[in-house]
């Protein structure tokens, strides 16, 4: 990226940026936040809220990189890499969180489809990772075992 397109996207990004610090946009703006799913306190509840009535294929093309045993459930770090045509959506949630969902990401042709993020796990759980692509839903998980710290103290 050269420097006048870095200058040009600064000076567009500003003015939302400061609509969007003073509350002047509309809410409708932000409609598509899944407010529920993230309030839902049942992985089936999440499940519904987010793909209806849609039944997840286990699948390898979807690898969930975390540590085997977190010495810290506060902060525990979490990759997902996609190898699947076209991916749209990225939900990763925990099975022992009080509230399940943990993450939300959406994809479009020009991002690579990975998520690198850190998560609070309360306890020892199963983190799955759900990926909507090419009109499918797809699955995988991986145990985390927590030795200490987390959502519950």
């Amino acid at each position: 990226m050269n420097r006048r397109d870095l200058l040009l996207q600064t000076l567009t990004a500003a003015p939302l940026t400061a609509l969007c610090a003073a509350g002047l946009l509309p809410r409708r703006l932000l409609a598509d936040w899944p407010q529920a799913a993230f309030n839902a306190e049942h992985l089936d509840e999440v499940e519904r809220l987010l793909f209806g009535g849609q039944v997840a294929e286990d699948s390898d093309r979807v690898k969930i990189n975390a540590p085997e045993i977190a010495e810290n459930g506060r902060v525990v770090p979490v990759e997902v890499s996609i190898d699947l045509p076209e991916p749209q959506t990225l939900v990763l949630l925990s099975d022992a969180n009080p509230y399940p969902l943990l993450a939300r990401a959406r994809f479009t042709p020009e991002v690579e489809p990975e998520l690198s993020i850190r998560v609070k796990l309360g306890e020892s759980a199963n983190l799955i990772a759900l990926v909507q692509a090419d009109g499918a839903l797809y699955r995988a998980s991986r145990a985390v075992k927590v030795t200490s710290g987390g959502c519950g103290g």
